[in-house]
């Protein structure tokens, strides 16, 4: 077996490399699928007040901003578009000039979706098969595709991924005569749903599909899923170009063997996801909220900064951390860099 030397997630023009903070701001969601864990879902973990949301934004914003830094956040939950004064807090990330993506079902009406795209700058959206119209996904695509980076998971429900695979070639139709300019593709794939594995507890082995997929629908599912912008202009140099893959993949670079270029949702599908050993810039390049309101380098946990409830008893982590899992099973994690 070739010798992993290291490993990078998707490339960027930024060459300010922006920190990356991932927040899950709570559990409350207006869905209650079968195959999604309750802890993500029960409100257990209740939405703070408007007010501490944007004091943790103002305290995160200034730290890195004084040190020159750029930020990309991504909001998740639960449901993070039923927080109340939602709004507020995007348009607060925006105040910074920082980019934002939120993760969401896409359940808020096309009128929500045309207001709020203006603060956004990505949005995954998760369709659910057995909870939502998919004429209202659509809606929600066409509202949103010529403004946004769009990631779209397909929630693969067994038995259905064949017809899945339909809704998966229409939503690509939608994007044939696409008027973004920017540089973005759009990725639509259908996800391999798992059992209730959550946290640091999932790093520990590999997890079990949820369903019992066949081999051809397995096959559908590892699809590639980036389609290209039919309106981008490609560089003249292949290594510059956004069509290289190492642009919308995570490249795995060997001792002695070529580098292979595999999307997040593959390399767990793949068995890829080993890094037990390595140096992870977890928290360094990264910052993770959890539901909890911990301060953590990434959602394995391995490294605890304080709590976000504690606005003044929190850090910033300084150096790599050696993962200390057999597995990394969050697509986020995943693609933060590793090296021997």
């Amino acid at each position: 077996m070739a010798k992993l030397l290291w490993v990078k997630g998707p490339h960027t023009t930024d060459p300010e490399r922006a920190v990356q903070i991932q927040w899950s701001m709570g559990n409350t969601c207006n869905f209650s699928c079968e195959y999604c864990p309750s802890i993500l879902h029960d409100g257990s973990k209740p939405w703070l007040t408007t007010e501490r949301y944007l004091q943790v934004v103002d305290k995160i914003s200034n730290h890195y901003k004084e040190k020159g830094r750029y930020m990309h956040w991504e909001l998740l939950g639960g449901e993070v578009t039923t927080i109340p004064d939602f709004e507020e807090i995007i348009k607060r990330i925006a105040h910074y000039n920082s980019s934002v993506t939120i993760y969401t079902n896409g359940s808020r009406t096309t009128r929500w979706w045309n207001e709020a795209k203006d603060y956004l700058t990505g949005v995954v959206i998760t369709y659910h098969p057995l909870t939502m119209d998919v004429q209202h996904l659509y809606d929600v695509v066409n509202t949103l595709k010529d403004n946004l980076i769009l990631d779209i998971n397909i929630a693969g429900i067994g038995g259905r991924v064949k017809e899945l695979s339909e809704v998966a070639d229409n939503l690509r139709n939608i994007f044939t005569d696409g008027k973004m300019q920017s540089i973005y593709d759009v990725n639509i794939t259908i996800k391999t749903m798992y059992k209730k594995y959550l946290g640091p507890e999932a790093n520990h082995h590999q997890q079990d599909a949820y369903y019992d997929y066949t081999p051809e629908e397995i096959t559908i599912m590892q699809k590639p899923g980036v389609l290209p912008n039919p309106n981008r202009q490609p560089s003249q140099d292949p290594n510059d170009s956004m069509e290289h893959p190492r642009f919308w993949s995570t490249e795995f670079m060997y001792e002695d063997a070529p580098p292979k270029y595999v999307q997040s949702h593959q390399i767990i599908n793949e068995g890829l996801n080993k890094f037990k050993g390595m140096k992870c810039e977890l928290g360094f390049d990264s910052l993770n909220i959890d539901m909890n309101g911990e301060v953590v380098s990434s959602w394995c946990g391995a490294r605890n900064f304080g709590n976000i409830t504690q606005l003044d008893n929190w850090d910033i982590p300084k150096t790599e951390t050696r993962c200390p899992y057999e597995f990394c099973n969050n697509l986020n994690d995943i693609s933060i860099t590793k090296t021997l």
